[in-house]
C-alpha cells in the first residue's frame, strides 16, 4: 500500500497494524526494468559449489557456471528480452573489467525446456535466509522473486521521492525570492509612473458627464492592492503584536508568517508523503521497520537539503537583499524558521534510527553503531542543532546577544563539521550540502572583510570620537569617512568595533544619524537641488571620495546617535563619560554600509513616528527629503535633554531650511513640522500641556508636549491630510510604537486611503 504518512511513534504504530490483506496494490508487471535486479536479489545468498570456496563475491558471480545457469533461468522466466540486456552487459563488463573473462553465453539455457525448468528446486526467502550450499541449478520461487522485485520497486519508490522534496524546499526559496523581485520590479515601475504624472484638474481629465464612473473606475484598478496591503503584507499576523515579544517569542508580519507557515506545510507534507509499505519486504520485514527507516531517512535529508538556505538567509551579505530589498530582519525571521524545522527533521531523523537499532539488536547493537564515526558523528549533529535552538530564544538574543553570538557561531561549525563526518559514509555523494553553507560563510567574512578595508585602507586606525552628555543620556559617536570608498546613504547601518575596548571583537549595528555633509546641504536649503535622494544617490552630496569638505578644514564624517544599555553600549558610555565635556577619542573598525535607502521622496507627505533614538531615521533622510511637499515628525523622547541636544546640534539647519520655505510660498502651509513629547514624568512641567518655550527657543513648526504621542491619531490625520496623495508612514521605535503605527496604517488603508504605505525601520536580531 502507498500510504500518506504521519511521523512518530503513534503513526508508526497505527500502520504497524495496518491488515494484512496488501497485496492489491502490488505491480502486477514484474517484467520490466527492475527485473534483473530482482533476480540477482534472490541468488545472491546461496553458494554454488563449482567454484572454489573462499572465492571473491566476484568470482562467483563470473565463473560459476550453475550460478550464472540459475540467473540466466530466472530472467527467462520473469524478465522480457529489453528488460534483461541491460542488466547482462554490465555484469560481463565488471567480469572483463575485473576478471579479464567474459560470462558464460546466454544460450546455455537452450536446452531447458519448460517441463525441465518446472522440475527445477524453486528456492524460499527462509532457506536462502541461512547459508545455502548448492550443487545444483534452482530457481527462485514466485512468490520469494516477487517479493524482492518489489522491495526494490518500493525502494526505488520512495528514494525518487526523497531527492524529489530534498530539490523541492530548495525551490520554494527560490520561487519565494522571485516573487520578491518581481514586486519590487512591479513597485518601482510604479513608483516611477507617478513620480512622471502631473496633476491635471478634474473637468480636462474627464470628458464622461458621470465622474462617479470614474472614481469607480480608478477605485477597482486600486482595489487589489489596496486589499493585499491591508490583508497580507503590512498587517501584524494575528492582529497587533508584531514587532513586541510574545512571551519568549516573536511572531513576524502576516505575509512573512504565511510564507513561513507555507514552507511549514510544505516540508509536513514532503516529510510524510510518497512511501510503499508492504508485507513480505525483504529488507524491513516488518511494516513498522519500512515506516521508520523511510521517515528517518526522508527526514534526514530534507534536514541537510535545507542547510544552504539556513546559511544564506542569515549572513550579513546576502545577495538576496539587495535583489527583493528586503532588510535583515525579515531573512533572519526566514533563517531561524528554516533552521527550527530542520532541527525538528534531524531530531526525527535520530530518533527513527535509534528505534530501529533498538528495534534489531537492543543496547548492544546500539554500542556498536556508536562506535562507528558516521554514526556518533550524526548524534552529535542533532545534539549540536538542539542546543542552537535552546541558545537562540528570544530573550537570550535580546538580553545577553554577545553569550548567543559566540555559542551561535560555535555550535554552526561543529554543525557543519559532524555533518561532514556523518554523511561521509556515502562517499561524498552529499558533500555538497556541507560545502555550499561553508562557502557561503567563507565568502561572507571575505565581504565583511572587503567592508572593511574599503572604508579604511588602514582599517586598525580610523579614528572616532564619543561624547557623553548626562542630561540627554545619549551618545554621539563622530566617524570621519573621508577615506571611505562607499559613500554614507540615508537609512543604511554601519557594524562597529571599538578596538580599544577590552572587548574589541564585539560589534553592534548603528544607522547614520547624519554627515556634515548633510548638514551642509540643509544649510544651503536642500530644495534647491533637482534630484531626490534614494538607493541611486548617496546621502553625501558634495565632495567625492576622499573630500576633506568644502574648505578642506575638516575631514567629512558621520554621526552616530546610541542609546546607552548594557554591555556594548554601557562600555562605550563610560568611556566617553571619563572624558566629559571633552570628546573620547577612540579606534574603531568599520563594517558596512548596510541596508538600503527607502524611496520616501518619491512620496506626496511623509509622516515619521519615532521614539527615542530612532530619530536618526528622519535625520537620516532629511537631506533626501526636498520633493514630499510635506514632513510630519512625531518623536517620543525620555529626556528633555536630549530632545533639546538633537533639536539644537542636529535639526537646527533643516528647521530653518523650512521657516525659509515657507516664508517664499507666502506662509501657507508648513512643509516640516516637528512634535515632541516628553515621557518622563520627572521632566513635564507640573502645569502639563506644552513645555515652557523658554527652556528651549522653538522655531515656528516645532512643539514640545508632554506625554505619549497617539500614534493612531496621528496616522489617521495625516492619511486625510494628504487628500488622495501618497503618504508614507515610517516607524522606528520601541515595539509597541511601532505596532500602533503598524496598526493605525492598517485601519486607514480599511478606510479606503489607498496611497498610504507602511515602512518599519528596525534592526532584529
Amino acid at each position: 500500500m502507498r500510504l500518506t504518512l504521519f511521523p512518530g511513534l503513534l503513526a508508526a504504530s497505527l500502520l504497524a497494524s495496518w491488515p494484512a490483506p496488501a497485496q492489491a496494490w502490488r505491480p502486477t508487471d514484474r517484467a520490466g526494468p527492475m527485473c534483473f535486479d530482482a533476480c540477482q536479489m534472490t541468488l545472491r545468498e546461496p553458494f554454488f559449489e563449482d567454484v572454489r570456496k573462499g572465492s571473491s563475491k566476484t568470482a562467483r558471480n563470473c565463473l560459476s557456471r550453475l550460478a550464472l545457469t540459475s540467473l540466466y533461468l530466472c530472467l527467462e522466466v520473469h524478465c522480457r528480452p529489453e528488460s534483461r540486456a541491460p542488466g547482462l552487459a554490465a555484469r560481463n563488463e565488471s567480469c572483463v573489467r575485473s576478471l579479464q573473462t567474459p560470462i558464460l553465453p546466454y544460450d546455455i539455457i537452450a536446452n531447458y525446456t519448460d517441463d525441465v525448468v518446472a522440475g527445477l528446486r524453486h528456492v524460499t526467502d527462509d532457506e536462502v535466509d541461512h547459508i545455502l550450499v548448492l550443487n545444483e541449478v534452482v530457481l527462485p520461487s514466485d512468490e520469494f522473486y516477487a517479493d524482492a522485485h518489489d522491495t526494490l520497486a518500493a525502494v526505488a519508490y520512495v528514494h525518487k521521492y526523497h531527492y524529489l522534496y530534498g530539490g523541492a524546499v530548495l525551490a520554494y526559496w527560490v520561487c519565494v525570492v522571485a516573487i520578491g523581485l518581481l514586486s519590487r520590479v512591479v513597485a518601482a515601475v510604479c513608483m516611477v509612473r507617478r513620480r512622471d504624472w502631473r496633476p491635471v484638474p478634474q473637468r480636462e481629465q474627464f470628458e464622461s458627464d458621470d465622474p462617479a464612473s470614474e472614481a469607480k473606475t480608478i477605485a477597482w484598478t486600486s482595489r487589489p492592492s489596496l486589499w493585499l496591503r491591508r490583508h497580507l503584507t503590512v498587517p501584524a499576523t494575528f492582529g497587533y503584536k508584531c514587532a513586541q515579544n510574545v512571551g519568549w517569542c516573536t511572531v513576524p508580519p502576516r505575509i512573512q508568517s504565511l510564507t513561513i507557515a507555507a514552507f511549514i506545510l510544505l516540508n509536513t507534507f514532503f516529510c510524510i508523503h510518497g512511501y510503499t509499505v508492504f508485507e513480505g519486504n525483504l529488507y524491513f520485514g516488518t511494516i513498522s521497520k519500512q515506516i521508520w527507516r523511510y521517515l528517518s531517512d526522508r527526514t534526514g535529508i530534507i534536514s541537510f537539503a535545507n542547510f544552504p538556505i539556513i546559511w544564506l538567509f542569515g549572513m550579513r551579505n546576502n545577495v538576496m537583499m539587495s535583489l527583493t530589498g528586503w532588510d535583515f530582519g525579515t531573512y533572519n525571521n526566514f533563517h531561524r524558521w528554516v533552521a527550527r524545522v530542520a532541527t525538528l527533521q534531524a531530531v526525527i531523523h535520530s530518533v527513527g534510527y535509534t528505534y530501529l537499532i533498538f528495534e534489531d539488536g537492543g543496547w548492544q547493537y546500539f554500542k556498536y553503531f556508536l562506535a562507528q564515526f558516521y554514526f556518533w558523528t550524526g548524534e552529535l549533529a542533532t545534539i549540536f542543532m538542539c542546543f542552537i535552538l535552546i541558545f537562540s530564544v528570544f530573550w537570550l538574543r535580546r538580553n545577553l546577544y554577545e553569550l548567543f553570538l559566540i555559542v551561535h557561531i560555535v555550535l554552526s561549525v561543529l554543525v557543519l563539521i559532524t555533518m561532514l563526518g556523518h554523511v561521509s559514509i556515502f562517499k561524498g555523494r552529499f558533500d555538497f550540502l556541507f560545502w555550499i553553507p561553508a562557502v557561503i560563510w567563507i565568502l561572507d567574512r571575505i565581504f565583511r572583510g572587503l567592508r572593511v578595508v574599503a572604508f579604511n585602507r588602514k582599517f586598525w586606525n580610523t579614528p572616532a570620537t564619543a561624547t557623553y552628555n548626562p542630561e540627554s543620556n545619549i551618545i554621539r559617536l563622530s566617524i570621519p569617512y573621508h577615506t571611505s570608498f562607499y559613500q554614507p546613504k540615508p537609512g543604511t547601518f554601519y557594524y562597529l568595533h571599538v578596538l580599544n575596548d577590552i572587548r574589541f571583537w564585539e560589534s553592534h549595528p548603528f544607522t547614520v544619524a547624519s554627515t556634515t555633509a548633510t548638514r551642509q546641504v540643509l544649510g544651503g536649503h536642500a530644495a534647491d537641488q533637482d534630484a531626490a535622494l534614494g538607493d541611486e544617490a548617496p546621502l553625501l552630496l558634495s565632495g567625492g571620495v576622499g573630500s576633506d569638505g568644502p574648505a578642506g578644514k575638516a575631514p567629512s564624517t558621520m554621526t552616530f546617535l546610541i542609546r546607552p544599555y548594557d554591555s556594548f553600549t554601557a562600555r562605550l558610555r563610560d568611556s566617553a563619560a571619563a572624558a566629559w565635556p571633552k570628546p573620547a577619542h577612540l579606534r574603531v573598525l568599520v563594517d558596512g554600509p548596510y541596508g538600503h535607502t527607502q524611496p520616501f521622496h518619491r512620496f506626496d507627505h511623509v509622516l515619521f513616528v519615532v521614539g527615542g533614538s530612532g530619530i536618526v531615521v528622519p535625520l537620516s533622510h532629511m537631506a533626501g527629503l526636498d520633493a514630499p511637499r510635506s514632513v510630519r515628525i512625531v518623536w517620543a523622547a525620555r529626556e528633555r535633554g536630549f530632545a533639546a541636544e538633537v533639536l539644537r546640534e542636529d535639526f537646527g539647519d533643516s528647521l530653518d531650511a523650512a521657516v525659509a520655505t515657507r516664508a517664499v510660498d507666502g506662509g501657507a502651509g508648513e512643509r516640516l513640522s516637528l512634535d515632541v513629547y516628553i515621557t518622563n514624568k520627572e521632566e513635564v512641567d507640573e502645569e502639563g500641556g506644552e513645555e515652557q518655550s523658554s527652556a528651549l527657543r522653538l522655531p515656528e513648526g516645532v512643539r514640545m508636549l508632554s506625554g505619549r504621542p497617539d500614534v493612531a491619531g496621528e496616522v489617521e490625520a495625516a492619511a486625510r491630510a494628504a487628500q488622495g496623495g501618497s503618504l508614507a508612514v515610517v516607524a522606528c521605535g520601541p515595539p509597541r510604537m511601532a505596532d500602533d503605527a503598524r496598526r493605525a496604517v492598517v485601519s486607514v488603508l480599511g478606510q479606503g486611503f489607498v496611497g498610504v504605505e507602511y515602512f518599519e525601520e528596525s534592526f532584529t536580531w
